[in-house]
């Protein structure tokens, strides 16, 4: 069962990085997945949050890096040293490969993790746009695929884990809201 499974992650994997790569991929997917752009954008959201959010938005803003850290550090610090999967840059012959290949594990994606913490934990508290925020989430975790760096299942985790984080960071500060409430009364 898992020799199917990892079988069918390289097929697709072959088929998201070689069979659709073209020259715009080729130009705007390093440009996506690189992490300093990453932290910019994460910056940006959180002083935006800061700024015009009012309380609503300092909560999402204080949440959204609270969530970030949980997500990192349970993508990489917890589950890549268990599973210990190699990425498909360093195993799979003809990776259409645009970023250099790190030397880092495979599972999950702490890219698709983050970025869909971020999303997830938006989408919850700012329920207008929701598309909008996956859809970023999704785009910048399709382009670690596109690069050459992750398998499609590496992504899929690494949005469970994202969207596991930010749901139980968003449970946690709601319950801490009711408690609170309460205590007042």
């Amino acid at each position: 069962m898992i020799d199917w499974l990892v079988n069918l992650d390289t097929q697709l994997f072959l088929f998201f990085n070689n069979a659709l790569a073209n020259s715009v991929f080729d130009r705007v997917m390093p440009i996506i997945t690189n992490d300093w752009v990453l932290r910019v954008v994460l910056l940006i959201i959180v002083v935006l949050l800061l700024i015009f959010g009012k309380r609503q938005g300092r909560v999402v803003a204080l949440l959204c890096v609270v969530t970030v850290m949980l997500s990192d550090q349970v993508s990489s610090h917890l589950i890549k040293p268990l599973i210990a999967r190699v990425r498909p840059c360093h195993v799979v012959p003809d990776v259409h490969l645009l970023v250099a290949c790190s030397q880092g594990l495979s599972f999950p994606s702490s890219h698709a993790a983050n970025s869909f913490a971020i999303g997830t934990l938006i989408s919850l508290s700012y329920r207008r746009r929701v598309w909008l925020y996956l859809t970023i989430a999704g785009i910048i975790s399709y382009s670690r695929i596109a690069v050459g760096v992750h398998y499609p299942f590496d992504v899929l985790a690494g949005t469970l884990v994202g969207v596991l984080c930010a749901s139980a960071v968003f449970a946690a500060y709601q319950y801490v809201g009711v408690w609170l409430d309460k205590r007042k009364a």
